[in-house]
């Protein structure tokens, strides 16, 4: 929520932030810490989880918690791509059209990184995605060994990993994170402390906005 005594700040177009990284990186924590400073800042901002809620969300969840066995990498990715297009047309076309900061806990290059461990080719996965999905104007990845990852999930949350946050998957997952290149890709060590991840993640995001001719 912005801040009563603050100005809004009107921007030219929207700009879409992806937080992304393993499970355990911090992704959730640190898209809730930014979209709160950049509201506090007068900036309209706009958080989004994936997967959503819709149907094709809750059967991912489901599948989360009983295993893969019964369901194939192919059938996985229709159910991110199904929800994900919910999610474009319904919330994050909406958003940048009104000209916001949408912060994305998860996007497509999620699916890049854990359906592509899966086997599926990932430049597929990027060319079905961006036929229908913005291109991030900035991705952040949150980088952590799956380990840590795991632990933090365990101890941290109170948590029991499931089925797309083992240690042997999270390993290929990872690989496939360190190998993408594009141009809006930020790589932020998740291993520091909270509140210095959260600096640097701020501090990306500002001087990002600072280069743009956006207002």
């Amino acid at each position: 929520m912005i801040n009563d005594t603050t100005s809004v700040k009107e921007l030219r177009h929207g700009i879409l932030i992806a937080i992304e990284g393993i499970d355990g990186a911090g992704k959730t924590t640190q898209s809730k810490r930014l979209e709160s400073d950049l509201a506090m800042e007068g900036y309209r901002v706009i958080y989004l989880k994936e997967p959503t809620d819709s149907k094709w969300g809750r059967r991912i969840r489901e599948i989360a918690q009983v295993g893969r066995d019964n369901t194939s990498p192919e059938e996985e990715l229709y159910l991110f791509t199904e929800d994900r297009k919910k999610d474009v047309y319904r919330n994050i076309i909406p958003a940048l059209e009104d000209k916001k900061i949408v912060i994305m806990d998860r996007y497509y290059i999620s699916s890049i990184a854990y359906q592509g461990a899966l086997g599926i080719n990932t430049k597929k996965i990027k060319e079905m995605n961006e036929e229908f999905a913005p291109v991030p104007h900035l991705a952040i990845i949150l980088e952590i060994e799956p380990k840590l990852g795991i632990s933090r999930i365990i101890i941290g949350r109170g948590e029991k990993n499931n089925y797309f946050e083992r240690e042997k998957d999270l390993k290929k997952v990872k690989e496939i994170f360190d190998s993408l290149n594009e141009p809006y890709i930020v790589r932020i060590d998740a291993s520091l402390p909270e509140d210095q991840v959260h600096r640097e993640i701020k501090e990306v995001v500002k001087r990002f906005i600072r280069n743009q001719d956006i207002y």
